[in-house]
């Protein structure tokens, strides 16, 4: 039943919060077990991967009590909705996807590409516009800081997991332990078990929502980077007495009954001629967007229609409003075992060639090229609140009162988005076709 419920709109989910708290949310399961983040020294003596760019502060609470909106945020929607489209091209289901997971391990990876082929990742993952030094200095910025927030469980963890015998670039190793707080970790010789031992840090970091991220390693794996993002927070919009079974149009036109809560919230409504877009506020600083098309528009047209606005659009034409909001409950879960061919359409062809690949300031080995990269996720909405998981791997080888009041019903498919209520960093999307 969760396999179908798709998830595309995670986009708006920054997270800046801080403090560590853990919010009471309610959706069951385990918190996630986590390793303590390791601070950044006070002075760097390593060299900085760019060596033309200044060394960077290191990121504390006080300056993340500055940040507001991350540099990344805007690359992050346009990443994210990207490739929410083309994942939801290859499926008629429901998909989820975590922007800030992809984003965060390939941006690691770039720490050690060089030449054209860090060109095209930056080209992909939308940073053109911020210099390469300042990448991984908005990475710690956003990491400190979202591991920070109030009255809601949100944790990125990041680690690199070496060959034995491989000599890595000491500047690769030094900005993704500074800048990701990443844990290194040595695969076991024996391959085979090396599945086993990234699946358990995954599993732990996660709350046991992401399993079996790694199904097998190459003989040829060099180094395997991984991310990890978890979210979990409550809020008080629904009665769980209030749920009952409403019809949902699915996109052939069909009728079919679903679990559908109801709630009453006051919220600044982005209202436009294509969509609704309702902020959900929840008990922790995390907004929930519930994006629904309006007449002949679709999740996917609309997806397009806010890649190309930018991260803004949903706070632009915004309407005050009491809003009467029916929600299906729904769970997603969905894998992408291969994300080249959309990461080369993407336009980062290069990093996957074994003749074209230059990752010379990761490690001593010719060829090295990226082998796979994939992404598990999964997002779970009922009357208690939300939790959301993901795992990403890259396999390396060689206050005015209310002026109206509307009613928003997402009865089609419809997306939503889990934000931080400060970065607005897009912590995961999703497209909901079926919500069964």
């Amino acid at each position: 039943m969760g396999s179908r419920v798709a998830a595309v709109v995670t986009a708006l989910v920054g997270v800046i919060m801080m403090a560590m708290a853990v919010a009471a949310c309610g959706s069951g399961g385990s918190s996630p077990v986590l390793s303590p983040t390791p601070s950044p020294p006070a002075s760097r003596t390593a060299a900085p991967v760019y060596a033309d760019a200044p060394t960077p502060a290191k990121p504390t609470r006080a300056s993340a009590e500055r940040y507001g909106k991350s540099p990344l945020t805007d690359p992050l929607w346009g990443f994210g909705l990207d490739l929410l489209a083309r994942q939801a091209a290859k499926t008629g289901d429901n998909v989820v996807v975590s922007p800030v997971s992809l984003s965060a391990v390939l941006s690691m990876t770039l720490n050690g590409a060089r030449g054209e082929t860090a060109a095209q990742m930056r080209k992909a993952l939308r940073l053109e516009s911020i210099h390469p030094q300042a990448v991984s200095q908005s990475w710690a910025d956003l990491i400190t800081s979202s591991n920070a927030t109030q009255r809601a469980q949100v944790r990125i963890s990041d680690s690199l997991w070496l060959r034995d015998g491989v000599a890595y670039v000491p500047s690769f190793m030094a900005a993704n332990r500074d800048y990701f707080a990443a844990d290194t970790r040595n695969l076991p010789s024996d391959l085979a078990k090396a599945p086993d031992e990234i699946n358990s840090w995954v599993a732990q970091r996660t709350g046991g929502r992401i399993k079996d991220l790694v199904v097998t390693l190459s003989p040829e794996t060099a180094l395997v980077l991984v991310n990890t993002v978890y979210a979990k927070v409550g809020w008080d919009l629904f009665d769980k007495a209030q749920t009952k079974p409403e019809p949902f149009t699915l996109a052939d036109g069909t009728d079919v009954q679903v679990p559908t809560m109801h709630g009453l919230t006051t919220a600044e409504v982005a209202t436009t001629a294509e969509y609704d877009a309702v902020p959900v506020q929840t008990n922790g600083e995390l907004t929930f967007w519930v994006v629904v098309p309006k007449g002949s528009q679709t999740p996917e047209s609309v997806a397009a229609l806010l890649r190309d606005r930018g991260a803004g659009a949903l706070a632009r034409e915004t309407t005050h409003a009491a809003v009467a909001i029916a929600l299906p409950r729904f769970r997603i879960e969905y894998e992408s075992r291969d994300l080249n061919a959309d990461l080369s359409a993407m336009g980062m062809p290069d990093a996957f060639s074994r003749d074209t690949a230059d990752f010379s300031g990761m490690a001593d080995v010719h060829p090295l090229y990226i082998d796979s990269v994939l992404q598990k996720a999964m997002i779970d909405v009922n009357e208690k609140g939300v939790e959301a998981a993901a795992g990403s791997a890259v396999l390396m080888a060689g206050a005015a009162p209310p002026t109206k009041r509307l009613t928003v019903r997402a009865d089609r498919p419809f997306l939503v988005v889990l934000a931080g209520s400060y970065t607005a960093a897009p912590l995961f999307m999703a497209l909901v076709r079926d919500p069964r």
